[in-house]
């Protein structure tokens, strides 16, 4: 069995990267624990490939796999987007989430909050970021604000 899969979004991503963002330090404390357990073998880590390229720092980045957008995944966002008022990058992301069954997601965007993924909290001393997954959540995630499940 797969450890839970955590996915750092590109706000998240920015905000570890540049040490002038308000939240970097909070990104930093988020990402180190993150990496412990990535090393524990208690979580994966994913970023979309899109927002990797755009920030120069592979190294930092390194313990990340990349998640492609294919033309599946972009006709599936784009779908979404026009049956709802979310934007296409956002759309894209939701649509990696449900693909891929992340639960969980490294973020500083209020948007995705509003969605039935878990947001990965700065970690109190005593706990790990990553919590086992609960098994009465469903494989396939609500990516509508408000609705129950996104039918497929």
């Amino acid at each position: 069995m797969n450890p839970p899969s955590v996915l750092l979004d590109f706000s998240f991503l920015t905000a570890l990267a540049n040490t002038t963002n308000p939240n970097h330090s909070g990104a930093v404390t988020i990402f180190s624990a993150l990496v412990d357990d990535f090393v524990e073998q208690r979580c994966l880590l994913f970023a979309r490939a899109d927002n990797l390229a755009a920030l120069a720092n592979p190294d930092l980045f390194a313990p990340i796999d990349k998640l492609h957008i294919a033309g599946q995944h972009r006709n599936a966002a784009a779908e979404l987007a026009g049956r709802t008022e979310i934007e296409i990058d956002l759309a894209i992301t939701l649509v990696l989430i449900q693909r891929h069954r992340i639960r969980r997601i490294a973020s500083f965007d209020d948007h995705l909050a509003r969605y039935d993924v878990d947001i990965v909290q700065r970690p109190s001393a005593a706990s790990n970021v990553v919590a086992p997954e609960s098994p009465s959540v469903p494989a396939a995630t609500a990516l509508e604000p408000g609705a129950g499940q996104l039918s497929n």
